[in-house]
């Protein structure tokens, strides 16, 4: 067992994950700054939506917390664990998944196995995978289109299957990009939904990028960026009466 396995087994398993953000920022070429010294804390089970006008950084902050990026300086923890210093294929197997704003589905392939894509890649057998897949579309309601051709499905489908997917391999940190950007309101309300019920079901934490001032609302927290930073104020909270959107730390 390497290091960051050894890590990731003595962060637990089962419910939440944390989330610590510490001074982080990230600088592309240019240069272009798309995170200023973000610091923040995400406690296990939460539900958070980041939002902001385009180009705030809320999806580059999100891409540093599922180490699909890194930063340029400050680090991420999650469950106390340092991710980002290297390439931790377990920490994508186990810990975090990813709903982006396109499904990012194969079409020539049907629902069900697309959602069987993540257990391969975690060497489960192809009568557990299959088992798997079928409780999951079962889950998000669409157990009589598993056969179905990826390509075939409504748009609305599509997004429900590619939640499938992301919850496969159980994780403790689910990050979503505008899932239901590209929805029509039914597609979106069905999805939002499916998100919440995932949430409470299994306790994980909850991070969603949106635009969508419904995510909003149903969230513990909404964090407002502006210009790669969080902004001291944000939009009221419709559920406290009050702004949840912190100053940031440093």
């Amino acid at each position: 067992m390497s290091v960051a396995e050894s890590e990731w087994t003595r962060a637990g398993a089962g419910g939440g994950a944390s989330v610590a953000v510490e001074r982080v920022r990230r600088v592309h070429p240019g240069p272009v700054v798309a995170v200023e010294e973000i610091s923040l804390t995400i406690e296990p089970g939460e539900f958070v939506v980041l939002t902001g006008p385009s180009g705030s950084g809320k999806t580059s902050l999100l891409s540093l917390i599922g180490d699909l990026d890194r930063p340029t300086s400050g680090h991420v923890e999650v469950d106390g664990v340092r991710i980002g210093g290297h390439r931790d294929d377990r920490f994508h197997r186990e810990v975090v998944g990813f709903v982006f704003q396109h499904h990012h589905l194969l079409g020539h392939l049907p629902a069900r196995v697309n959602i069987e894509i993540p257990l391969v890649g975690a060497g489960i057998g192809r009568a557990q995978r299959r088992a798997a897949a079928e409780t999951l579309l079962e889950e998000v309601g669409l157990r009589h289109r598993g056969d179905a051709l990826a390509a075939h499905l409504s748009g609305g489908e599509r997004q429900r299957v590619a939640v499938a997917r992301a919850l496969a391999n159980a994780p403790r940190l689910l990050l979503a990009d505008e899932p239901t950007g590209a929805l029509d309101s039914e597609g979106a309300r069905r999805v939002l939904e499916l998100l919440e019920e995932s949430r409470a079901r299994r306790g994980m934490t909850l991070v969603v990028v949106s635009h969508d001032a419904e995510i909003g609302r149903r969230a513990d927290r909404v964090l407002h960026l502006r210009d790669g930073r969080l902004a001291p104020y944000g939009p009221p909270s419709s559920r406290a009466g009050e702004t949840l959107v912190p100053r940031q730390a440093g």
